[in-house]
């Protein structure tokens, strides 16, 4: 029952720090998102490239937050499984911040962004060859699904989402291996 009840204290431990720095994460990345706003609005392309160095950054500020979270309470030391889950959950609580911006974008800032953006994936998709596997309705069906899909602006942003939780998966397990505690 005891161990029971720890974990339970553990989740809510992770989940309380998670949603902290989630919090700070998600900003960052609002700030960094902004930066792409600007550039396709045509301001300069310094901007975008700001942008994608900001991900680099975004490295940074993950390594931090999870050498904080982990430093927290040197008397209980949390284990590698906990630290990924926090790195999941913290990605997974920024990328709420993250989803609204890039919403706001596509719904307010510029509605013609998401459709050039998708443009090309769909130009792709109606270049696809068709094989002799199947036939042509089910060709056209294929085709007009996958158009369907990456027209949406919510499959977008979910994708987003997914994108973001595998990252933290990703980092989570690296940095479990890359940062270590050392005990006073």
């Amino acid at each position: 029952m005891s161990k029971i009840q720890n974990t339970e204290g553990s989740l809510s431990q992770i989940n309380r720090y998670a949603m902290h720095y989630g919090l700070i994460l998600g900003a960052f990345w609002v700030f960094r998102y902004l930066f792409l706003v600007v550039a396709e609005i045509g301001v300069s392309d310094r901007f975008k490239f700001l942008f994608y160095l900001m991900n680099i950054i975004t490295l940074l500020l993950m390594y931090i937050l999870y050498y904080k979270y982990k430093s927290s309470d040197t008397e209980k030391p949390k284990g590698g499984i906990y630290c990924v889950l926090f790195m999941i959950m913290m990605c997974f609580y920024a990328s709420f911040l993250e989803g609204a911006i890039i919403y706001a974008h596509y719904k307010f800032i510029d509605p013609a962004y998401f459709s050039n953006l998708v443009s090309i994936t769909i130009s792709g998709v109606d270049s696809m060859p068709k094989t002799g596997l199947i036939s042509e309705e089910s060709y056209a069906q294929t085709r007009d699904t996958m158009v369907a899909i990456y027209s949406s602006k919510i499959t977008y942003i979910v994708f987003e989402f997914i994108k973001n939780i595998f990252l933290g998966l990703f980092l989570g397990v690296i940095l479990n291996f890359v940062v270590s505690i050392k005990k006073n």
